[in-house]
C-alpha cells in the first residue's frame, strides 16, 4: 500500500494541501503557495508567522514562543509556524495579520438611486451662555434652542452624551452641533460640523465581512473594506458555529467577540485612511443570515440548530452600538433589518431590497449565492423564499485542491476537447496554487463539453484525458504544463491521440476493458486537479440549488419558461460564467439575456437602510410579505433533487 500523505487544511483561505512526511510548518505553508509573513527568515524572532492550531492539536510552546506570544494566544492554540512541524492531519487558521496577500472579496454591488432621508440629523446651535440672571439647565437650553431655531423637538439625551455635554459647551464658547435621532440627542460636538455626517453599513457573511463607510449627507460610499469572518476558526459552516456557541455562555461570548473585534478594526482602518474619527460615525446598519445576526448580538442560537429552526424575533432591532461593543459615536445606534426564518436572514431581505425584486412585474428570481444560498421568487405580487446549503463547495470547501478566491487561485478554465489541454487564468496572474469557486464551475462545465465526464458525472476512461493518483483515484489535471510535457515526449497516456483515439461509450465496454484502460492511465499525483469526489460535491451543491428553484416554481404553479428575469447576487455570483451555470444544469436552459449579475447586493441593501428611513420601512415590509418555504416538507423534494444532481446531456450544452 502506498504511504498515506499528511493533509493540512488552511483557514480562512479554505485551501488544502498534502505533504509526504513531517515538515516545518512555515516551509510547508510557503511551498503550498500561501504567502505567509516571515521577516526573520524562520528564526522565531519577528513573530509574524502566527498560526492557530485548531481542534486542540497545538504542541507545547517552546522558549522562543513564550517570549513572543501572549498567555491568551498560547491558550488558544496560537504558535509560530517556523517553530513547529506538521506531523499528522491538521487544520490551522492563519490570521489576516500573518498573510502577505488579501483574498479577493466582493464588497459592493450595483447601486440604485434613492432619496436620502437621514435617520440622524445635525443642527448647529449658538447658545446664550449661562449667567446668574439666566441659570437655565444646559440640556434645557439646548432643547429650547433646537425648538426655536430649527423647529425640532427632542425628548431625551443619551446619558453618556449628557455627561460629556458641559465640557464641550464651555470649551467651544457655547457653539455646538447636536446630532438628533428619533427625538434623542446622540452626540454633541464643538463648533459647526453640520457638513460632516458619516455612517457604516455592514454585510456580516459566514465567510466574509463587507464594511462600507458612507457619507450620510450625499449617500455616497467613501470607502469600503472586506475582511474574512474570524468565526471560521470555530467552524467553516453555520451549523458548526451554532454547535460551538451552544456549549456554554463563555463560548457564545467568545464567538461573538471575535466578530465585534473584526468590525471595530475595519471601522478604525477606514476612518484612519479617510481622516475621520471613529466618534464621528453616527449610525450603523448590519445584515447577515439568521445565525450571524444572533451571534453578533450574543443571542442564544441552540434553537437555530434544531427543527423547526425558529429565530428569536422576526422584527427589526435598534440598539445602542456600545451594548454589543461596537465603537462609534457616543450615543450611536445599530439598526438590524428583520430576519425571516432560521435559514433566511436579513442579508436576504437586503438583497431583495437592493435589487428591487419585491416590486418587479412578472415572474422574477433572485439568487444570493454564498456559503448558504437563498433564492427568492416574486410571482403575481407574492414573494416566496427558500434556503439551500450549496455554497461551501463553490467556495472551495470539500474540494481537494479547492480554496477561496485568493491570489494564485485558478478562476477560469477552458479545455481543448481535441487535446485535453486546459487554458487557465489565476487571480492576480500568480502561479496556480489551487482552484476557487468560479474555476471549479468552469472546469466541470468544460469536462462535460469535452466529453471527459458523462451526465452522471463519471469520468470516461476512454476519453484519453484522465490520469490517476498514487492510490488509483481518477482525476483531470488542471495544469497545461502536464499535458504539454507529454505531447512533447510523444506520450499518449493522459493525452488524446487525435489520429489513433476513437471515442467510445464507456457503458459499452466490459469491466475487463475498463480495468485494462484504468491500468494504462498515466500517474499524476500532487498536481492541481479535479477528481471524482470533487465532481460529486459540485453535483450535490448545484443539485440543491436547482431543487430550490424547482420547488419555488412548483409552489407558484409556473414553469421555468415563464420566468422573465434571473438576478444573481453574492461574491461567488459576481465571477461565475452564466453560460456554464446553465451548462452544468444549475439553472434550466434560458436565454442569457434574462440573467443579470449584481455583485454583493446585501451590502447595498444595508447601505440603503443606512441612508433612508423609507428604505428601512420597505425592508420591514419585505420581511412581512416574504413567505418562507421549507424544502424538505415538499413531497416532491426527493424527486427534484435526484433529477437535479445529474448534468445535462452533451446535446443540451450551449
Amino acid at each position: 500500500m502506498p504511504k498515506s500523505k499528511i493533509k493540512i487544511e488552511v483557514e480562512p483561505i479554505g485551501k488544502r494541501f498534502f505533504i509526504d512526511e513531517p515538515a516545518n510548518c512555515l516551509k510547508s505553508i510557503q511551498d503550498a503557495g500561501i504567502e505567509i509573513k516571515s521577516v526573520c527568515g524562520g528564526k522565531g524572532t519577528c513573530g509574524k508567522c502566527r498560526i492557530m492550531f485548531m481542534n486542540g492539536s497545538a504542541n507545547e510552546p517552546n522558549e522562543q514562543e513564550l517570549k513572543i506570544l501572549s498567555k491568551e494566544e498560547i491558550e488558544h492554540g496560537v504558535r509560530l509556524a517556523c517553530q513547529h512541524e506538521f506531523t499528522e492531519d491538521t487544520t490551522i487558521y492563519i490570521p489576516a495579520s500573518s498573510l502577505s496577500e488579501e483574498q479577493k472579496l466582493q464588497v459592493i454591488g450595483q447601486e440604485r438611486d434613492i432619496k436620502i432621508e437621514p435617520v440622524v440629523n445635525k443642527y448647529y446651535l449658538k447658545l446664550e451662555r449661562a449667567t446668574l440672571k439666566d441659570v437655565k439647565a444646559d440640556f434645557n437650553r439646548i432643547k429650547d434652542s433646537l425648538k426655536s431655531t430649527h423647529s425640532i423637538t427632542v425628548d431625551n439625551i443619551d446619558f453618556r452624551v449628557l455627561r460629556e455635554m458641559p465640557k464641550i459647551l464651555r470649551e467651544n464658547n457655547w457653539e455646538i452641533t447636536v446630532s438628533v435621532r428619533n427625538k434623542e440627542i446622540i452626540l454633541i460636538e464643538g463648533k459647526d460640523t453640520t457638513d460632516k455626517s458619516y455612517g457604516i453599513a455592514v454585510d456580516l457573511g459566514t465567510t466574509k465581512i463587507a464594511v462600507l463607510l458612507v457619507d450620510l449627507l450625499s449617500g455616497k460610499t467613501i470607502d469600503k473594506k472586506g475582511v474574512m469572518n474570524p468565526q471560521i476558526s470555530f467552524g467553516e459552516d453555520v451549523m458548526s458555529r451554532i454547535d460551538f456557541a451552544s456549549e456554554d455562555d463563555m463560548k457564545l461570548k467568545q464567538i461573538q467577540q471575535v466578530v465585534i473585534d473584526a468590525i471595530n478594526e475595519a471601522i478604525v482602518e477606514l476612518c484612519n485612511k479617510n481622516g475621520l474619527k471613529v466618534s464621528e460615525i453616527l449610525e450603523m446598519t448590519l445584515v447577515g443570515n439568521t445565525a450571524m445576526h444572533h451571534l453578533f448580538l450574543g443571542l442564544p442560537v441552540r434553537q437555530l440548530g434544531l427543527s423547526p429552526f425558529p429565530a428569536l424575533t422576526n422584527d427589526s432591532i435598534d440598539l445602542k452600538a456600545r451594548e454589543v461593543g461596537i465603537n462609534i459615536a457616543t450615543g450611536g445606534y445599530i439598526y438590524l433589518m428583520p430576519v425571516v426564518a432560521g435559514f433566511i436572514g436579513s442579508d436576504h431581505i437586503a438583497m431583495i431590497l437592493a435589487t428591487g425584486l419585491y416590486n418587479m412585474e412578472g415572474n422574477c428570481i433572485g439568487i444570493d449565492i454564498g456559503t448558504n444560498t437563498e433564492i427568492a421568487l416574486i410571482s403575481q405580487s407574492k414573494l416566496y423564499s427558500v434556503s439551500t446549503a450549496s455554497g461551501p463547495a463553490f467556495e472551495g470547501a470539500h474540494i481537494r485542491y479547492g480554496m477561496r478566491a485568493a491570489p494564485g487561485a485558478i478562476e477560469r478554465v477552458i479545455i481543448d476537447p481535441q487535446t485535453c489541454v486546459p487554458k487557465i487564468q489565476t487571480i492576480d496572474d500568480k502561479d496556480p496554487v489551487g482552484i476557487c469557486g468560479s474555476g471549479i464551475l468552469d472546469a466541470i462545465a468544460e469536462l462535460l463539453k469535452a466529453n471527459i465526464i458523462d451526465k452522471r458525472g463519471k469520468f470516461k476512461l476512454d476519453s484519453g484525458c484522465i490520469c490517476k493518483d498514487n492510490l488509483g483515484n481518477l482525476q483531470y489535471v488542471l495544469l497545461p504544463s502536464y499535458y504539454e510535457e507529454r505531447i512533447n515526449n510523444n506520450q499518449d497516456c493522459g493525452v488524446k491521440n487525435k489520429q489513433d483515439m476513437t471515442q467510445k461509450d464507456t457503458a459499452q465496454n466490459s469491466d475487463t476493458d475498463m480495468e485494462e484502460l484504468k491500468k494504462s492511465l498515466c500517474p499524476c499525483d500532487d498536481l492541481i486537479s479535479i477528481n471524482q469526489k470533487d465532481i460529486v460535491e459540485i453535483q450535490l451543491a448545484k443539485g440543491a440549488m436547482r431543487t430550490g428553484i424547482e420547488i419555488l416554481l412548483e409552489n407558484a404553479k409556473i414553469d421555468f419558461k415563464d420566468i422573465d428575469k434571473i438576478i444573481i447576487a453574492g461574491a461567488f455570483g459576481s465571477y461565475i460564467d452564466t453560460k456554464n451555470v446553465i451548462n452544468i444544469g444549475m439553472f434550466p436552459n434560458v436565454p442569457l439575456k434574462k440573467i443579470s449579475q449584481v455583485g454583493n447586493a446585501a451590502s447595498i441593501g444595508a447601505k440603503m437602510a443606512l441612508i433612508s428611513k423609507t428604505q428601512r420601512k420597505i425592508a420591514e415590509d419585505i420581511g412581512r410579505m416574504d413567505n418562507y418555504l421549507e424544502l424538505t416538507v415538499f413531497p416532491t423534494f426527493s424527486d427534484h433533487f435526484a433529477l437535479s444532481v445529474s448534468f445535462p446531456s452533451p446535446e443540451e450544452i450551449i
